[in-house]
């Protein structure tokens, strides 16, 4: 009965550990991201995508993402000694329904291709909009490329 027990404690603590990291270096293929936040309102007037690789550039990243609430929410914590964050910012548009996101991300060597897919459907609501997208993933050594899809 002990020799259950301890089985199946090991297999629980094992499970509860998640994947371990290969001496802290992206292996090629599929790369794990986390969504930080997404909406319709920044500030962001013209369309780009980037990688944010500090605390500074994350702080005016947060702000354009998130800078027409006052009092502006407070900047989720990034460790960058861990990960980056990608923002993905789809510009103006002039009604409601429009929406960006970060749907795969994959390594091949020294890039990264993003995929962003833009949602390019007009809503009903005549109002201000400037999506965008916020992901969190492992630091590297690595640039971005963009692959977009724009759907209709």
């Amino acid at each position: 009965m002990k020799k259950y027990f301890l089985l199946v404690l090991l297999i629980l603590v094992i499970a509860c550990a998640g994947p371990l990291k290969k001496s802290g270096k992206l292996t090629d293929g599929p790369v794990e991201f986390q969504t930080i936040l997404a909406g319709p309102y920044s500030l962001v007037d013209t369309a780009y995508v980037s990688l944010v690789k500090n605390q500074s550039d994350w702080e005016d990243t947060w702000l354009l993402a998130k800078g027409k609430i006052d009092p502006l929410p407070l900047t989720p914590t990034v460790d960058f000694e861990q990960e980056y964050v990608i923002a993905a910012f789809m510009g103006e548009r002039t009604t409601s329904g429009y929406k960006i996101e970060i749907t795969e991300i994959e390594k091949h060597g020294d890039i990264i291709d993003v995929f962003v897919k833009r949602f390019e459907t007009p809503g009903m609501l005549t109002v201000m909009t400037n999506p965008y997208c916020l992901v969190r993933l492992p630091k590297g050594n690595y640039d971005i490329n963009v692959i977009e899809e724009i759907v209709e």
